[in-house]
């Protein structure tokens, strides 16, 4: 998972909360899984995030985020190193393992002796390899020497193939009910970086039943990704859209704060990630 340094997992007192949140802090006193306390951060935050050694060297840079929709899972963030140690203009997936989002969440770590980064496998930028085939993803993980995350978090087996997308991609895609009907867009994903979650989609409704410009939280697993028709499919009942609590766009409100977050997720009927983590994703 992307650690924390210096403070537990999941047991952090000073929330660092969504960029523009100055002073967020939600209580660690009951740290039992059904209340957590976590960082979020949002995915368009993230990218572009610079990247260090530990010796404060910067290596490059995030250039995207590789996500498992169906896991809810940020599998990779994918790096340019520029001229680093001449490794040229390639791109580099690096299991999200490997890195380090520090307390002040400006730029990540990235602990892989410069002998070993040279060997590091790349790949041009506009020929992105198969990440969903598991034969290479178990070997991008071999590689920085980590278990791949479907083994690690609770799994126990190796599936055919993952479904892998570009969070750039999915950010701004349409998104349909089951039957069709456009509902709104995709504006970001809210990412968990010490559990390498996507905690949530936030996207515009549009005005679809009288909601108006607001944005909404929505837990990812009530969500199926893009797929074939270019669109994220919700589905959840009309009547009950109707009662979802939104915000405003320059006003978000703390996706970070344990009971806004339970709040959230048992209103869409979904269990917890974090209570599913705790239970080894069982």
């Amino acid at each position: 998972m992307l650690k924390v340094r210096s403070i537990p997992v999941l047991a952090v007192g000073a929330i660092v909360g969504l960029t523009g949140f100055a002073g967020q802090t939600a209580s660690a006193q009951d740290k039992s899984p059904s209340r957590p306390t976590f960082r979020i951060q949002k995915a368009s935050d993230l990218i572009g995030k610079s990247v260090e050694n530990p010796r404060g060297e910067i290596l490059g840079q995030v250039q995207d985020l590789a996500v498992d929709g169906e896991r809810g899972r940020v599998a990779y963030a994918v790096l340019s190193f520029g001229g680093f140690m001449g490794m040229g203009d390639k791109w580099f997936a690096i299991p999200t393992g490997a890195l380090t989002l520090p307390d002040d969440c400006k730029h990540f770590v990235l602990a892989v002796e410069k002998n070993n980064l040279k060997n590091a496998p790349g790949f041009e930028k506009d020929r992105w390899p198969s990440m969903g085939e598991t034969t290479w993803g178990t070997g991008i993980h071999e590689f920085y020497g980590l278990q791949p995350y479907w083994l690690s978090e609770g799994e126990g087996t190796t599936p055919t193939d993952l479904r892998i997308q570009k969070a750039s991609e999915i950010i701004g895609r349409p998104v349909h009910n089951d039957r069709g009907e456009a509902l709104g867009e995709i504006k970001d994903l809210v990412i968990d970086p010490d559990r390498n979650r996507i905690a949530y989609v936030v996207m515009t409704f549009g005005g679809f039943l009288g909601m108006g410009d607001k944005l909404f939280a929505i837990p990812a697993g009530v969500l199926q990704m893009p797929g074939t028709g270019g669109y994220a499919v919700l589905t959840v009942d009309k009547d009950h859209l109707k009662t979802a609590t939104g915000f405003d766009k320059g006003n978000w409100p703390n996706l970070a704060d344990p009971t806004l977050a339970s709040g959230i997720f048992e209103f869409y009927g979904q269990r917890p990630y974090w209570i599913e983590d705790a239970r080894g994703g069982k």
